[in-house]
């Protein structure tokens, strides 16, 4: 009998030592699922210690998200951003933008669009990083060099694709640059994007990623230009494929291929013309480009089919030429749409599963150019990083040293809003059926996705301010 007990407890001990195992190991697991997850993490202001101070407070994205490296240059999202809210978002699917829309929403308009002019002003001036294109013809050979020297290579080990980036590509990639051929005193060429473009930190096809194999978070991908943006051209690559242009919001590389040379009046004609249509779908392919919501187009009238518009396009001598085209009136609007809960709920919520890019690559959209993306159909001109929305739009209500109950009870009735945490910006869309939802462009879920926030909720935690507009 005293044999068998021992064989018994023998079992039982090595049974719960099994058990104690397998829960240390599930443990891991989940931890570095968890790991990985938030190894896509936000880049923030302090990236920008080696950035020219003049245009360090003008732009370098901190709110792209990047792999995490043991670098003080980069800052993490909040490790407790787990698998809970991943689950928590896949549980949202059965809501809609008419769910939103019809429950919270309403028709009443909350600024004009003479109203909304005004307010841009002073969203620019808050910012402090507006590049006023329309009044710029020359630039100083100090200047120029200051945007571009601006930028600093990342440092190896760097990954293009699966290969390994060497000092070699870095120094062609350098020279590239072309510095020694930039003229004392330069006379600015006026642009106009005809095809969506990235714009980079440095002019170069090749990629620095930090993981081998990697296809998104590139290091020296900046942001995206869309089709008929206005640009001022002032230096090209050494190959002659690159231009470095000012941009409204941000300065860089982008493909020459994808501007064409405008003349005054045509850069006005398009980019500043009072008769416009503004796309309200997410994506509009026509005429071999791909135009984003809030895309402005001169409107010159209406047909069977939609709206007939003026596309820019590149003509065979460089400069644009008009291509009359005709959008769909279910993809746009004849100028701005009303600012109104109900018409911030319906484009907020098209957006819904679009993938998440870093800085607009291939195609997609990352939190503040989704923010910005659906805040331009009314007319509102948000800069473009997280760093310069969270200080110039909208009225702040600080959320720091609030316990998650006292952060929901403060911004429960203060939607839509932008709530926003470092390095990233959510718009808050209300509480439906006892829930409080945001909705945003994560490089957790790799897309644009519905999350409800509670208590619990790792974004919630780390929220440090709620931005109503007005």
């Amino acid at each position: 009998m005293k044999n068998k007990v021992i064989v018994i407890l023998f079992i039982l001990f090595s049974c719960i030592s099994c058990q104690s195992k397998q829960l240390d190991d599930s443990t891991k697991d989940d931890n570095d699922k968890n790991n990985d997850k938030i190894v896509e993490t936000e880049k923030a202001d302090d990236e920008n210690n080696n950035i020219n101070k003049d245009v360090t407070n003008n732009q370098k994205e901190d709110d792209k998200e990047t792999t995490t490296k043991a670098s003080n240059k980069k800052t993490n999202k909040p490790t407790s951003q787990t698998k809970s809210t991943t689950t928590t978002t896949s549980k949202t699917k059965t809501q809609n933008s008419m769910d939103f829309a019809k429950t919270l929403g309403t028709d009443k308009v909350i600024l004009s669009s003479s109203q909304i002019s005004s307010y841009n002003n002073s969203i620019k001036t808050k910012s402090g990083m507006a590049y006023d294109v329309y009044n710029i013809s020359t630039i100083s050979k100090d200047k120029v060099l200051a945007y571009i020297n601006s930028y600093k290579l990342p440092s190896l080990p760097k990954y293009n694709g699966n290969t390994v980036l060497t000092k070699q590509n870095t120094q062609t990639i350098l020279d590239n640059r072309n510095l020694d051929n930039i003229k004392q005193q330069i006379n600015v060429v006026r642009g106009i994007i005809v095809k969506r473009t990235n714009l980079k930190s440095f002019p170069t096809d090749i990629h620095f990623y930090d993981r081998k194999g990697a296809n998104n978070f590139d290091n020296i991908q900046e942001s995206e230009l869309h089709v008929n943006t206005p640009v001022l051209v002032v230096h090209e690559s050494k190959d002659g494929k690159w231009n470095f242009v000012i941009s409204p919001f941000y300065v860089g590389w982008i493909k020459k291929d994808n501007v064409a040379i405008a003349s005054s009046d045509d850069f006005t004609y398009f980019t500043k013309n009072s008769s416009f249509v503004v796309i309200t779908d997410v994506k509009v392919s026509v005429s071999g480009v791909s135009l984003d919501m809030s895309v402005r187009l001169p409107y010159v009238g209406n047909s069977a089919n939609g709206y007939r518009v003026i596309l820019p396009k590149k003509g065979s001598d460089g400069y644009v030429k008009k291509e009359e085209i005709t959008v769909a009136k279910n993809k746009a609007h004849v100028g701005f749409l009303a600012y109104t809960k109900r018409n911030v709920y319906l484009q907020a919520l098209k957006y819904k599963g679009i993938k998440y890019s870093w800085g607009g690559m291939n195609d997609g959209v990352d939190c503040s150019s989704y923010v910005a993306n659906v805040y331009r159909t009314f007319g509102f001109m948000f800069p473009r990083n997280t760093s310069n929305q969270n200080k110039s739009v909208g009225t702040i209500i600080s959320l720091k040293n609030k316990t998650p109950k006292q952060k929901l009870e403060t911004i429960k009735n203060k939607y839509p809003s932008l709530l926003y945490q470092s390095g990233h910006v959510m718009l808050y869309l209300g509480v439906l059926n006892n829930k409080h939802y945001i909705i945003h462009a994560n490089g957790t879920d790799m897309k644009v996705a519905l999350t409800v926030l509670n208590e619990n909720s790792s974004y919630l935690k780390a929220i440090d301010r709620v931005v109503t507009i007005p």
